[in-house]
């Protein structure tokens, strides 16, 4: 998902998962309101789902709404255009993540990064205890639905359905993970959101409010070869 605000991170998106993500017979779709004056990669297609006056921030959840309603599939990866990926993606791993939300339908989430594996400071789930399955080389960890950010937006693989019933109008992406882990925890067990030890995709948030997320003079979590191919393409943080 993008929006026409500057700075644009979207330019920088598509370059670091063309980069890392070689996932064949992927469909990437960008989701925003404008369609960019550049050329895309053929493996991307842009949809516009409105004007971006017509959608503040308080409507972001509504905009979630038209992209679960009109684009997603069943089960699909949802990444913000501030999510750059800063190492090369475990293609096995998504696709056995993909096939077991298909077989488990009370999955809402596998958080792709380490987002739920931190939740709680990392301790319990860091080693081999509370494993809650094996999925090949990946060990699946269960989120704890009182952790904080149980409904985290933070990249990872989604069921659609699941998903949008837990949506309510007029709240921002920040009051989605706030209080929709909320109403997520009300329905306990019953809704699974799960994590792993290995991490199959790991990005960082380029932007900190509408800000770069600066470190000294590049990114925090950004290689420095990475950092100078987007300054060579016109970046200037």
């Amino acid at each position: 998902m993008t929006s026409d605000r500057p700075p644009h991170p979207l330019p920088g998106f598509i370059h670091l998962w063309q980069k890392y993500n070689n996932y064949p017979n992927q469909v990437n779709v960008i989701c925003g309101f404008t369609k960019p004056d550049y050329a895309l990669p053929d493996n991307f297609r842009f949809v516009s789902i409105g004007k971006q006056e017509d959608f503040p921030p308080n409507r972001w959840s509504e905009r979630l709404h038209i992209v679960l309603s009109e684009v997603a599939d069943e089960v699909f990866i949802l990444m913000l255009d501030d999510y750059w990926l800063v190492r090369q993606v475990d293609e096995r791993g998504l696709k056995m993540a993909y096939d077991y939300m298909n077989q488990f339908t009370n999955v809402l989430k596998i958080d792709l990064t380490f987002d739920r594996l931190f939740a709680e400071g990392g301790g319990k789930y860091l080693f081999g205890y509370h494993t809650y399955n094996t999925l090949g080389h990946l060990d699946l960890i269960k989120s704890n639905p009182a952790s904080a950010y149980h409904m985290s937006l933070w990249g990872g693989m989604w069921r659609r359905d699941l998903l949008d019933s837990f949506l309510v109008p007029g709240e921002t992406a920040q009051q989605i993970e706030l209080s929709g882990t909320t109403r997520l925890a009300v329905v306990g067990d019953e809704v699974l959101v799960l994590g792993t030890r290995q991490a199959p995709m790991l990005h960082i948030n380029s932007i900190q409010g509408r800000e770069w997320n600066h470190k000294e003079s590049g990114l925090h979590g950004l290689n420095q070869t990475d950092l100078e191919d987007l300054k060579k393409s016109g970046y200037d943080f």
